[in-house]
């Protein structure tokens, strides 16, 4: 994907998440520019008054117009950033749920895959670090704010290229004279911004290989990491004793990391002194310039001034452009693994036949030669099994360890595919049905469980909506009916039945408990 492409749609989505993020930033960058060069001019012009004895009441008054405009910029950029930085994090929080989302609607047989895991990494990284959004868009603001600055910068410097009194003469001193003597010092500024986008350039190709070197590296860490504070599997790390061999895995990874980022420093130290030889080569040659023009009379003290100034920013934003569209570049790098991640296909094909509304509540599947081998995984975890059975029965799938009777249930509810052969219900292939409608016929209690962060209720209607009458229902059904003890004897009285989730919260406090069926938060 080409820059261009990746600047388009970083630009759309930008404004789809937080409109008027853009130009609020564009127009802060434009005053941002203006800054420094209210100080150029009026020192400038401040240094020849003095130099010339004016007034004090002239000079003081010069004074007060250059404090009075950059205190008037400096206010309305802080005026103007503070909503900046509200908007940029409201934007890395909706690329946050967008990579949720992703991954929440994801096929759960591509979620698994090494290869999207790899990218969902990549994508992470990117959008966290190197590609994100938020500095994208900055990137692109600072590029408008330098080339403000260099239209600044060219109207400060354009004087200094009209002829001098000197123009008839010979030798150095009338060349220097001459309107085209400037042609000299655009020659030097090519010459440095040449060597410096070189060397730009080379660290991002080095930037790149180490983000590259570092993402399968990064996925182990942050597996590893993530046992310091999933308090689930506290209990086996402690009663096995593996966290010296948890530690010993964090070392080992950052052994690797420290490993990276050693080649990168050594390979960036090489190009280093490049940027370094430019920048010298740039500020001699305006040196020089405007200095022998300064000593043969040709221009005052404060324009001396403020010519080395300008053309001091006018070659910093140069560069900054180079160096900005080879940023741009890179990070437009970072922002396609977000965009590949974003763009993966399901391969599942969701089906449109309704499932069959039974009074009677008979269903039969059947397993046809079903094989199934997991991504990634040169070994059938189901060989050739046909099986049939009716819903409402009652049956085991009995097994060792290993055998096959998890991946039996998750092909059952269609998390995976076969390979080989089809499951049909009703005689109908479970593809062509509704997903959401087939699964709905299931209530899975797989042994890795969750119970998630969320209400009892919410927990049992697995949704943040729920009837209350329904939850309760459930609660009975399943045998974890709220019952309160009596206040002398001890014994449990009946069940809170039918009564409001109110009551139900009201009788569960009584029992001695903090909350009830909305507030009770599983541990």
């Amino acid at each position: 994907m080409k820059t261009r492409g990746t600047l388009r749609k970083v630009l759309r989505m930008v404004e789809t998440l937080s409109p008027g993020f853009l130009a609020l930033m564009t127009f802060t960058k434009i005053l941002a520019s203006g800054q420094p060069f209210v100080a150029i001019y009026y020192g400038s012009v401040i240094l020849d008054m003095l130099a010339k004895r004016a007034p004090l009441e002239e000079i003081m008054a010069t004074v007060a117009w250059m404090a009075g405009l950059s205190a008037l910029l400096v206010l309305l950029r802080w005026g103007l950033e503070m909503p900046l930085v509200v908007k940029k994090s409201v934007i890395a929080q909706k690329v946050d749920q967008m990579m949720c989302d992703k991954s929440c609607e994801m096929d759960y047989e591509l979620l698994l895959s090494s290869d999207t895991l790899d990218m969902r990494q990549r994508a992470w990284d990117g959008v966290s670090n190197s590609g994100d959004l938020g500095n994208f868009c900055e990137l692109l603001a600072s590029a408008i704010e330098n080339l403000c600055s260099i239209v600044y910068s060219a109207a400060l410097l354009f004087p200094l290229l009209a002829p001098g009194a000197n123009a008839g003469q010979g030798g150095l001193a009338g060349l220097l004279g001459k309107w085209y003597s400037g042609v000299f010092l655009l020659a030097a500024m090519a010459l440095s911004l040449w060597l410096g986008s070189a060397a730009n350039r080379r660290s991002a190709r080095i930037q790149q290989d180490v983000f590259e070197d570092s993402v399968r590296n990064n996925r182990h860490m942050e597996y590893f990491m993530s046992f310091s504070y999933d308090y689930s599997q506290g209990k086996n790390i402690r009663i096995y004793n593996m966290a010296d061999m948890i530690l010993e895995s964090i070392r080992k990874n950052n052994g690797v990391m420290e490993n990276i980022c050693r080649k990168m420093i050594r390979r960036t130290r090489k190009v280093k002194w490049i940027n370094s030889a430019a920048a010298l080569l740039l500020q001699s040659c305006s040196y020089l310039y405007v200095g022998l023009k300064a000593i043969w009379g040709m221009i005052s003290i404060g324009s001396t001034m403020r010519y080395i100034s300008a053309y001091q920013k006018l070659s910093q934003s140069l560069g900054h452009i180079f160096d900005m569209f080879i940023q741009l570049d890179v990070k437009s790098r970072y922002l396609v693994y977000f965009y590949n991640y974003l763009e993966i296909p399901n391969r599942r094909y969701e089906g449109t036949i309704p499932v069959e509304k039974r009074d009677d509540n008979r269903y039969e599947f059947e397993f046809r030669d079903v094989s199934f081998r997991y991504p990634d995984s040169d070994r059938e975890a189901l060989s050739h099994i046909s099986e049939k059975f009716t819903m409402g029965a009652r049956m085991a799938v009995v097994g060792p360890n290993g055998s096959g009777k998890s991946t039996f249930i998750k092909l059952l509810c269609r998390l995976y595919e076969p390979t080989e052969g089809e499951i049909l219900l009703n005689g109908v292939n479970i593809q062509y049905y509704d997903f959401r409608e087939y699964v709905k016929l299931f209530s899975v209690v797989f042994q890795d469980f969750q119970i998630f962060a969320f209400s009892i209720a919410e927990n049992v209607a697995a949704s943040r909506e729920y009837e209350e009458r329904k939850v309760v229902e459930c609660i009975e059904k399943a045998g974890l009916s709220i019952r309160r003890r009596g206040p002398e004897t001890g014994h449990r009285q009946g069940p809170v039945q039918g009564r409001p989730l109110g009551r139900l919260r009201r009788a569960h406090r009584r029992a001695g408990s903090d909350g009830g069926i909305r507030d009770i938060q599983p541990l």
